[in-house]
């Protein structure tokens, strides 16, 4: 078993409880992945671990992000930068289960830099956004409903946008995107009625159709009057992807690696907050949220 070649850090009944947690994991239908990294911060008291790795196949692209491990004691020995290999489980959630060092030859001193391509200025595509930019008011999707719908028309409103796609399988990725916005919705509309909304852009066309877009809506809301969920043509959904550095390849097995941007833009149409990856929370939102309310 592979799992052999990883040390559990911690006493040996801990290592025992993890290898027992990682095979009931494995038996009960729990995907696992041996990925290589670095180590790029420690958080809650050794809780959580930083890490800024390299590609997933299949699942993601190279990014940096915060993920729980299984024991704190398995953090203790780490330091910033350090070259690591981990064992990842993905189920319901997804968290580290086993670590051990690399030497520091073996990963990219960054491995995650080119997350985001960024396009060269005189290139063909749309250049990516920043904050304080405009979004083209043309830009036009196609609502769950099957009807369009144009960043013009939130014009006068507050718009958190992210995306998305139905099938994603990594629960810290769209899902979460989804569960966030769920968790947002309530609590806006109760302050703001319909001038704040929410916008979950699928970058997968081709699948999620507006069908596809209200089954997964159902999901998450039953008000789909602040909620809308868009995807569109082929070629306005890369326009959008682009414009907020969203990178999005499918793979073998259909999946698609892609990296994440949430978006606050103002009530005449500029880019306000922008917030890469997945460890915002709503809380981040409600407060930007707010800030442009006091601007007003």
């Amino acid at each position: 078993m592979s799992n052999r070649r990883f040390f559990l850090l911690g006493t040996g009944f801990v290592a025992f409880l993890l290898v027992a947690g990682a095979l009931l994991l494995y038996l009960f239908g729990t995907q696992t992945y041996t990925v290589n990294g670095r180590v790029a911060g420690i958080q809650e008291d050794g809780r959580t671990l930083v890490v800024e790795h390299e590609e997933i196949p299949g699942y993601m692209p190279p990014m940096i992000m915060p993920l729980p491990v299984a024991d704190s004691s398995m953090t203790a020995p780490l330091e910033k930068g350090e070259a690591i290999q981990f064992r990842l489980a993905v189920g319901d959630s997804a968290s580290i289960i086993a670590v051990r060092p690399l030497p520091d030859t073996a990963v990219a001193r960054n491995p995650a830099r080119s997350t985001t391509p960024i396009k060269p200025a005189g290139s063909d595509g749309p250049q990516m956004l920043q904050e304080g930019d405009r979004v083209p008011a043309g830009l036009t999707l196609t609502t769950q409903a099957g009807e369009p719908i144009r960043m013009s028309d939130y014009r006068g409103q507050a718009l958190a946008l992210t995306f998305i796609y139905t099938r994603c399988p990594l629960p810290t990725y769209c899902p979460l995107m989804s569960k966030q916005f769920a968790a947002l919705q309530p609590t806006l509309r109760k302050q703001y009625g319909q001038d704040v909304q929410l916008l979950s852009i699928s970058f997968d066309p081709a699948y999620d159709t507006p069908q596809v877009l209200r089954e997964y809506a159902a999901k998450y809301t039953d008000r789909l009057d602040t909620w809308t969920f868009a995807t569109g043509d082929s070629t306005q959904v890369q326009r959008a992807t682009e414009l907020f550095g969203v990178s999005a390849r499918k793979t073998a097995e259909d999946e698609i690696t892609h990296n994440l941007t949430t978006a606050l833009i103002g009530p005449e149409g500029r880019v306000q907050r922008l917030w890469r990856g997945n460890d915002w929370v709503p809380e981040d939102v409600r407060e930007a949220v707010g800030r442009l309310e006091e601007d007003v």
